[in-house]
């Protein structure tokens, strides 16, 4: 791969984990919420889930889910619809339950799920690595290439999460009032809401 090629690759990397959606909103919800700690389980969570979505994009399953209307559609609903009860439960949710899961196992065990199932659910991710990555894989070599340029996406995408969950720490610091958490909740429930509209109403590409 020549120096030009990298930085493409580079660069589209960091478009690709920068942009805010469902992942970084989770992130900084959790932090906020619960505590970067916790905030952190959610990124595993993401991650672990971004690689399946590299595994499946590099074994040729990919493309199957990107040409078939019936595993997009089906990923897609199941991926709107956690978003949709994310967003209820947020806005359900009281400002005063700051912290509350941050030293248990199980809130920690919750946060990576979310993060997981956030991800995992999300097809235009598959779609998107399908369209991108076999453009920089040299097929004489595929398997090692794939996992080297996984592995890079993976963490710039854990540098961008962490990114999110640290802005939101700081965010924290500033808006301790119940009222303030409120209207955080409300704002970050409606956001997962309307995440999922776009989501179910996207098409493929």
């Amino acid at each position: 791969m020549t120096f030009s090629i990298m930085l493409v690759f580079f660069f589209s990397c960091v478009a690709f984990s920068f942009s805010p959606g469902a992942g970084a909103i989770a992130t900084m919800s959790r932090s906020i919420e619960d505590g970067i700690i916790q905030a952190r389980y959610n990124i595993i969570g993401l991650q672990l889930a971004l690689l399946v979505h590299l595994i499946v994009v590099s074994v040729g399953l990919g493309a199957f889910i990107a040409s078939s209307e019936v595993a997009f559609d089906g990923i897609k609903y199941i991926g709107g619809s956690y978003l949709i009860y994310l967003g209820v439960m947020k806005i359900k949710n009281s400002g005063n339950s700051v912290l509350r899961n941050a030293e248990t196992q199980s809130g920690k065990l919750k946060s990576l799920v979310d993060g997981f199932i956030v991800n995992i659910t999300n097809p235009k991710s598959i779609v998107f690595l399908v369209a991108f990555l076999p453009q920089f894989v040299d097929s004489s070599d595929s398997s090692s290439q794939y996992f080297k340029l996984g592995l890079f996406i993976i963490i710039v995408d854990c540098i961008a999460m962490l990114s999110y969950a640290s802005l939101a720490h700081v965010l924290l610091r500033h808006l301790s009032e119940s009222s303030h958490l409120k209207r955080l909740n409300l704002m970050f429930g409606t956001v997962f809401i309307i995440l999922a509209v776009v989501l179910l109403m996207s098409d493929k590409y």
